[in-house]
């Protein structure tokens, strides 16, 4: 009997690089060894009792659906929040509430594109970026950044050169996954001002925007243009208040058409959490402004840590992150991903190994990130300069093989 065939858009969406390798970090924890997580963005950093106060304060006694738009309360809270710690104004109808930053990506794909059309991004990427746009039926056009740059911002000439009759958006993540840059304001407004020039939306992940330092302050594209029919923005609790798995984000925009038509599409997932939105909801109207700051200040003691420990390693390429709580290294090694196998399934120091990140799936076009890897910093300070004393270990016995 004839292979059944399944559709391209099955098919061509790639794995996820951050958790490809995961079946050999089980195998390896199952044999004892105790394996360092750099390889995704999952902080240890304790959620907030807020949010679990809230959780504790749901007293309906059946969990019906919510409102596919979202709950009132949080797009209330989250809209409060954000106007006093950034000093902008939202309104609660700007937004939408989805399942996480994944699904707000996916409906503004779905709402901004027709399949085929084109979206601007800048390699390295998120990776699931390629996931959604492959669901979606959009074409990615890269646009390449370099380490010996710190992944800067490509020249302006550049960017321009890929705008197409295609093109329906330039997508922006700021801080960066997986590099950790962070655009400036003056790179905002060239891009606002390009896609104002050519008629396209302007979509900005802040999923990490709190997380800036030395002495950089929070800055969403919202302080610079506050109402536009242009601008949209994804946010996210996930990371902010390591609520990874409460799956709470939005698309927010002040644009009542792009509202309007990815309801549609929310309506027809019907909606996002109930409880998860109601507790999230209560912490954002009673956290103290000082939970991000100290969080903050962790996650600059993490990147100090990885940092200093990766420029001891000999032939490492590291440049140090100015937000987010990540950053791509160049390794001494022709293929990291082999490296990171190796890693987890021939190596280990005083029974100990460390879980990598290969960065080719970071990279739309893959051969750019052959020998480099996405490091996390998501672990203590103490932990996290374990884990890179076994990688420069694993390095000299790779170097052997």
């Amino acid at each position: 009997m004839p292979k059944l065939r399944l559709s391209n858009r099955g098919r061509n969406t790639p794995p996820s690089p951050i958790r490809k390798l995961a079946p050999l970090a089980a195998k390896a924890k199952k044999s004892g060894i105790h394996v360092y997580h750099l390889n995704i963005g999952q902080p240890d950093i304790e959620s907030p009792r807020e949010f679990f106060d809230g959780l504790a304060a749901y007293k309906d006694k059946v969990v019906a659906y919510e409102q596919s738009q979202g709950n009132e309360g949080l797009c209330a809270a989250w809209s409060n929040y954000i106007n006093r710690t950034l000093k902008i104004r939202t309104r609660p109808e700007h937004f939408l509430i989805t399942t996480g930053a994944s699904e707000a990506l996916v409906f503004i794909f779905m709402t901004c594109c027709d399949p085929g059309d084109e979206i601007i991004i800048f390699d390295p990427t998120y990776a699931n970026y390629l996931g959604f746009a492959a669901i979606a039926g959009v074409h990615l056009v890269p646009v390449l950044s370099n380490l010996d740059d710190n992944f800067a911002l490509p020249a302006h000439k550049e960017i321009e050169q890929k705008i197409t009759n295609r093109t329906r958006a330039i997508l922006l993540c700021s801080p960066n996954n997986p590099t950790g840059t962070v655009c400036t304001e003056q790179e905002l407004r060239f891009l606002y001002e390009l896609c104002e020039e050519n008629n396209i939306f302007l979509i900005v992940d802040e999923t990490y925007r709190e997380f800036v330092y030395d002495d950089r302050k929070p800055l969403s594209i919202l302080n610079l243009v506050p109402e536009s029919d242009l601008v949209i923005v994804v946010d996210s609790l996930s990371k902010r208040f390591s609520l990874c798995g409460a799956r709470i984000g939005c698309l927010l925009t002040s644009n009542e058409d792009v509202i309007a038509t990815a309801l549609k599409i929310a309506q027809a997932r019907l909606a996002a959490p109930t409880i998860d939105q109601f507790a999230a909801a209560y912490m954002l109207n009673r956290i103290q402004d000082d939970y991000l700051e100290n969080v903050r200040k962790e996650f600059l003691l993490r990147r100090d840590a990885l940092y200093h420990s990766l420029k001891q390693i000999p032939g490492v390429e590291a440049h140090k992150p100015m937000g987010a709580f990540y950053t791509v290294v160049g390794l001494p090694v022709e293929n990291a991903e082999d490296f990171a196998t190796f890693l987890l399934s021939q190596f280990s120091l005083n029974g100990k190994t460390t879980f990598i990140a290969p960065a080719a799936g970071f990279y739309m076009q893959n051969e750019q990130g052959l020998k480099k890897a996405r490091f996390a910093y998501v672990l203590n300070k103490s932990e996290i300069e374990g884990a890179i004393e076994v990688l420069a270990a694993g390095l000299e016995r790779y170097s052997q093989k």
